[in-house]
């Protein structure tokens, strides 16, 4: 894997491998984007689109009704540098959440919600937005860690999913960034797993080029045992020349 990796790596320029290494470096598993039940795909698309240029590595759809399937257009790739993970249910999604540890943070106009300032997002975390229509569920208020909204000066109550979404991350972010001194936390195993993707993704027909890659080699491989006796003369009489 690893010289198949490097190969596929020669093909790039400096500046992209440069790029790739930067990503990394401000990459996270620590903080995750929740999506419940959100019923435009495009809606689905811009947070997704937005939660890899915050530098997560992780969205999660909870799609009871149908599988989301990004609109290509509005994520401009985005959804092929992360993990968008599908969940039929709230309760199957928090279960993997809670297992890994990560507090669940869960924006909504409710009675007992607090400003998303009061959250330590140091700590592993998992913001979650309900849908455009009803918001939260009930299942998924019930289970949230903290209830959070984001505060507004005007007479609207609410954002757009997207934009609440988009505005939720950059303030976590932003506190990861001066809390921590960087956004990014992947293990060394993680990012070595993650770059060998990265570089696969880049190089077009990467497939392909491995294949004929190994195939090449297969060939070159069976030429020096058709003959190995010949292939030690010859490199015998290279080395030793007849006076």
């Amino acid at each position: 894997m690893k010289s198949e990796t490097a190969f596929l790596a020669s093909m790039l320029t400096p500046d992209r491998l440069r790029r790739i290494d930067e990503v990394l470096a401000n990459r996270t598993r620590n903080l995750v984007l929740v999506l419940e039940d959100v019923h435009d795909p495009h809606n689905v698309s811009a947070c997704v689109r937005s939660a890899e240029a915050m530098g997560l590595q992780e969205v999660h759809v909870i799609a009871p009704r149908q599988r989301f399937e990004p609109a290509a257009k509005v994520t401009q790739g985005a959804d092929k540098w992360l993990e968008v993970c599908s969940w039929q249910s709230v309760e199957e999604c928090v279960a993997h959440l809670r297992c890994r540890s990560l507090a669940l943070a869960v924006g909504a106009l409710h009675s007992s919600s607090v400003p998303i300032s009061v959250i330590d997002f140091a700590r592993p975390v998992a913001l979650a937005f309900g849908n455009e229509h009803d918001g939260a569920s009930s299942a998924m208020l019930s289970m949230a860690d903290t209830i959070f909204h984001i505060p507004m000066l005007g007479f609207s109550r609410s954002f757009n999913i997207s934009v609440a979404a988009a505005l939720g991350l950059q303030h976590a972010v932003g506190q990861r960034i001066r809390l921590k001194g960087s956004n990014g936390d992947l293990t060394p195993q993680q990012v070595e797993e993650l770059r060998a993707e990265w570089i696969h993704k880049s190089v077009p027909m990467a497939d392909q080029v491995l294949e004929h890659m190994r195939r090449t080699e297969s060939e070159e491989t069976e030429e020096v045992r058709a003959d190995p006796e010949e292939s030690r003369i010859t490199i015998a009489d290279r080395e030793f020349p007849e006076e």
